[in-house]
């Protein structure tokens, strides 16, 4: 009992290692042996000591960050084949998360974990359902590695976006028509199957085509572009056409997208070359205008043009027309009379839209001597007589006789400073058909405009705070064509309106507003009003279309 009464306080340890080892019999009984000295040892020590109540201590634990989506939508909603991401601010226990987490509405997920053991990403098998909203939740019976649970549970929640959306799109458009050149794309919002677009895609009319993705592993294309294996129709109605049903690379199915429908551009062709094939023109100037089908490649068809005096190239200025369908070239130098004018337009001409000329187009006129005429209108000659027509329009003649002048400059004469509409001239615009006179304009917008001009010794568009379409429109004339020049004379005799109609005709070589207007080809009809009062005589000429 020595070794018994050895164990008193104050034994060092090692002295319970001696005991041990100086038993040598089989292990249950060192087992027995070694049982009865330890329980008597604790029944000691506990003997006496005072009664004092015994706590509890918590379970060390942890927070977590709060979940995190990854790669969120514009909308802020999940694409149906992203995975939800959870980051933990340790590395986690991966079967006690799993234990711990519910997602509602129940749907497969696969747990994915970075090296860390820190980022867990649930991605859907196959895919989340469409516009649902999901609820992620993480009891705190979830460790980390080293068996802290989370301080308090995760609740988060997601909403799914939409199924996978696209639309497709002519890669060439020219004004809303698509070139015989283009291609056509669709674009997803989400990567997709080059399998999926080949089956399902097709033009009509029937036409060959080569598809192609933007990803060439097949793994996240996105756009697909549908290249037509020959040249469109022209002036033809397309319809780009994507069946519906198929998935995108998440097995998702997809939204329907809307067929394309474009038309072609047309071919351009010539329409007209002024003068026209063995015309006899007495302008030693004479503009030559080619109007065609379609706007035009200005810089392509103007290389495109040829101009032959007697074989030689003639230089000289092209303009064109606003809407881009007429060129209009006016010879730098005067042909000589006898000359034999040839114009060719050749195939390197385009048009706007980039389509080549349908075949190349020639004419050829001869210039003969210049002459002078008297213009007439509407069958007859307008004299200058000089009278006073009434009292409401006292200078009616006056009226009359500048249209003739100003209809002889825009049927492509030339005013002279004797009042002869001669056919030499300077024109660089092409001649239009004569202007009609309106009664209704003169007498309700020009003359009374002339009047008021004259009356307050005055030359402006905007008396009284009106305008040229203002006093039209008020007048029962509201069209969108309309234009105005005026001009203050010496006199309102024949003298008079020859000289306003030289002053605008020599405007000719910047194509400036009154010559514009004259040679306007969407103007149809004019007012002339003539007033003079103390001296001072106005003119006053409104275009309408």
């Amino acid at each position: 009992m020595r070794n018994t009464a050895a164990a008193a306080p104050g034994l060092p340890v090692r002295g319970f290692g001696r005991a041990v080892s100086w038993f040598r019999g089989s292990s249950i009984a060192k087992l027995g042996l070694v049982a009865g000295p330890v329980a008597v040892l604790v029944a000691g020590l506990l003997v006496g000591l005072p009664a004092r109540q015994v706590a509890a201590q918590a379970i060390p634990t942890f927070a977590p960050l709060v979940p995190q989506g990854q790669a969120l939508a514009e909308d802020s909603s999940l694409p149906l084949d992203v995975p939800f991401k959870v980051q933990f601010t340790r590395p986690m226990n991966e079967g006690t998360v799993a234990a711990a987490l519910t997602i509602t509405p129940q749907i497969d997920v696969t747990l994915l974990w970075d090296a860390t053991g820190e980022d867990l990403s649930l991605a859907p098998d196959p895919y989340w359902q469409p516009h649902t909203l999901y609820t992620v939740d993480i009891s705190g019976n979830a460790t980390d590695q080293s068996g802290l649970g989370l301080a308090q549970p995760i609740y988060a929640s997601f909403q799914s976006g939409a199924p996978t959306s696209g639309k497709i799109t002519a890669t060439k458009l020219v004004g809303g028509l698509a070139a015989p050149s283009t291609a056509f794309q669709v674009t997803f919002t989400r990567p997709v199957k080059l399998a999926t677009v080949l089956l399902r895609t097709y033009l009509n009319p029937p036409t060959p085509v080569s598809i192609t993705g933007d990803d060439p592993t097949d793994e996240a294309s996105q756009v697909f572009t549908i290249t037509p294996k020959k040249a469109l129709l022209t002036s033809t109605a397309y319809q780009v056409v994507l069946n519906e049903g198929g998935t995108d690379s998440a097995g998702a199915a997809l939204e329907p997208v809307a067929p394309l429908t474009v038309t072609t551009l047309q071919t351009p062709a010539v329409v007209k070359i002024t003068p026209q094939e063995q015309a006899v023109v007495y302008d030693t100037n004479q503009p030559i205008s080619v109007q065609f089908s379609v706007a035009m490649d200005q810089k392509a068809t103007a290389s495109a043009l040829a101009v032959l005096a007697n074989s030689r190239a003639v230089a000289g200025s092209i303009s064109w027309t606003d809407d881009g369908t007429t060129m209009v070239f006016a010879p730098r130098h005067s042909f000589l009379p006898g000359s034999r004018i040839s114009v060719r337009v050749s195939l390197a001409a385009r048009s706007a839209g980039g389509q080549p000329l349908a075949a190349a187009v020639g004419t050829m006129f001869t210039v003969s001597a210049p002459r002078s005429r008297i213009y007439a209108s509407g069958g007859r000659k307008i004299p200058w007589t000089g009278g006073v027509a009434s009292s409401t329009s006292p200078w009616h003649d006056a009226e009359l006789y500048y249209l003739s002048l100003m209809n002889c400059t825009r049927t492509g004469g030339w005013v002279t400073s004797s009042g002869s509409c001669s056919t030499q001239t300077h024109h660089t615009l092409p001649a239009r058909a004569a202007l009609a006179y309106n009664d209704a304009i003169s007498n309700k917008v020009s003359r009374p405009y002339a009047k008021a001009l004259a009356d307050l010794g005055v030359l402006t568009h905007y008396l009284y705070g009106t305008t040229t379409h203002s006093r039209l429109a008020a007048a029962g004339f509201p069209g969108a064509s309309w234009g105005e020049n005026i001009a203050s004379p010496g006199n309102p005799r024949a003298g008079g309106m020859i000289s306003i109609e030289i002053y605008f005709q020599n405007e000719y070589w910047c194509r400036c507003g009154h010559y514009f207007n004259i040679m306007d080809p969407y103007f149809h009809r004019a007012g002339v009003g003539v007033w003079v009062s103390s001296g001072r005589t106005r003119v006053v000429v409104d275009f309408y279309g």
